[in-house]
């Protein structure tokens, strides 16, 4: 029987397995009404975690025992390896609370042994309950008991250990799940080159990765609300896009106390979670039952908003890591935000450069066509100067010919002399006028060419 205990429990790997093979091992061995184990762990303190029991007799498993008379008075000594043989409940020196529990399991006689795992922690009772009758128990009976809890305590404390290695392993690679996670959303929001994108891709990302149900990004307008810029959600939630929403996190956020405006806010149910009844209905109204909300931090410490995921359709309870995870999507989101704007910043300077140059190449145009003009018009005034003393010279020519034309000749020369003269004075004023104007246009082409070199400078 021994070795079949050892067989049985070594093959299992869990420990609620191992507990089960185990009465069912010790009950046969020692041919009892009853065995259980009885659980002194933190999270079942006072609890019949495993039972094996004979038909007619009541089932105790799961069953919590408050006995403050046992805690107070024998648990040291269980964790100093004592064995507890009662042959008979009613003629044992022990107390009436003690009695009173044993009775409502229909017990009469009880063998105790305590389940010590190999570092002589108390795991918890390893007991034998003979319930048609007292009974006297043996010693090697008890002898057997004894060793049999050892080899228990053993079994236990591997599958504790294996199963604590399984719950790191498990964790770690969680860790690395949404560490990737985290990795792959970061590359996408950060190849984002606007603000809108940036926003839009940041919502996409924590909406499916964390399974929501909507993801927004909203503006801190007051200390209650904020306007809503982006927003990812299922087809058949309303859209919040462009509207105003209440925040019970919001004042938290507008607190001047150090460190507030990073803090990341998980709530698993608004109705549990203390917040202002007029807040809860204005979550009601927009379908929100939990929600998680991080600041959306940019690389000089300044809050740009935040970053809200929704669940709607059901009540959350949000982990740890994805807690960290939409904390760590904050960051980078503001990262990505400032990194934009310069980008934007950059793209505005490059276009202000870019018309800048055009405004230069109108300028130098202008200033060329003002220089041909100048000279064209110089070239004028030059001929209308040979023009004008050809007119003088035609002058005294006519003078001296009057004698031999006739006195129809003769008027004929005078009107085309002073054709000449009023054609050569009407040039002359328009040519003096156009110089003025060049002149007036060279002045202002010459300001504009010394403004647009100081703000080039600047």
């Amino acid at each position: 029987m021994f070795t079949n205990l050892i067989s049985r429990i070594h093959n299992c790997s869990r420990t609620e397995d191992i507990l089960q093979a185990s009465v069912e091992s010790v009950k046969e061995a020692l041919n009892c009404d009853r065995a259980v184990v009885y659980s002194l762990q933190p999270e079942s303190l006072g609890e019949i975690v495993a039972e094996s029991v004979a038909l007619g007799f009541p089932k105790t498993q799961a069953t919590r025992i408050d006995d403050p008379c046992f805690q107070a008075r024998h648990i040291d000594s269980y964790r100093q390896g004592r064995v507890s043989a009662i042959d008979n409940i009613y003629e044992a020196r022990i107390t009436d609370c003690h009695i009173e529990t044993l009775s409502k399991l229909a017990v009469k006689a009880n063998l105790v042994v305590p389940l010590l795992l190999p570092d002589r922690a108390l795991y918890g009772l390893l007991i034998a309950h003979q319930c048609d009758a007292p009974r006297i128990w043996k010693p090697e009976e008890i002898t057997l008991a004894v060793q049999m809890a050892g080899q228990i305590g053993w079994a236990v404390d591997n599958a504790l250990r294996w199963s604590e290695c399984q719950k790191i392993q498990s964790s770690l690679d969680r860790q690395k799940y949404y560490n990737e996670l985290l990795v792959s959303a970061t590359q996408k929001i950060h190849q984002c080159r606007t603000r809108t994108d940036v926003l839009a891709t940041a919502t996409a990302q924590a909406q499916a990765i964390l399974k929501g149900d909507r993801a927004i990004v909203y503006s801190i307008s007051d200390q209650s609300s904020g306007r809503v810029y982006a927003e990812s959600t299922l087809p058949a939630l309303a859209p919040l896009l462009g509207s105003v929403f209440a925040d019970p996190c919001l004042a938290v956020y507008n607190s001047s106390e150090a460190g507030h405006h990073r803090s990341v806010h998980a709530i698993d149910n608004i109705h549990e979670a203390g917040i202002g009844a007029e807040f809860v209905d204005n979550l009601v109204k927009n379908a929100v039952k939990a929600m998680m909300v991080v600041p959306i931090i940019g690389d000089r410490n300044e809050l740009f908003g935040l970053l809200s995921v929704h669940q709607c359709f059901g009540y959350r309870e949000w982990q740890e890591m994805e807690v960290e995870w939409l904390r760590q999507i904050g960051i980078q989101t503001g990262l990505a935000l400032t990194k934009a704007q310069l980008q934007e910043d950059i793209a505005e300077m490059r276009s202000s450069l870019k018309r800048a140059g055009a405004v230069k190449n109108s300028i130098n145009h202008a200033d060329t066509q003002v220089q041909q003009v100048k000279e064209s018009v110089s070239n004028s005034i030059q001929t209308l100067d040979e023009a004008k003393h050809l007119m003088r010279l035609l002058s005294k020519e006519v003078v001296t010919l009057t004698d031999k034309l006739s006195s129809e000749d003769i008027n004929l020369v005078r009107i085309i002399t002073k054709k000449l003269q009023a054609n050569a004075e009407v040039a002359t004023s328009g040519t003096i006028s156009l110089q003025s104007e060049v002149k007036e246009l060279e002045t202002v082409v010459n300001s504009a060419i010394k403004l647009y070199r100081s703000r080039a400078i600047n």
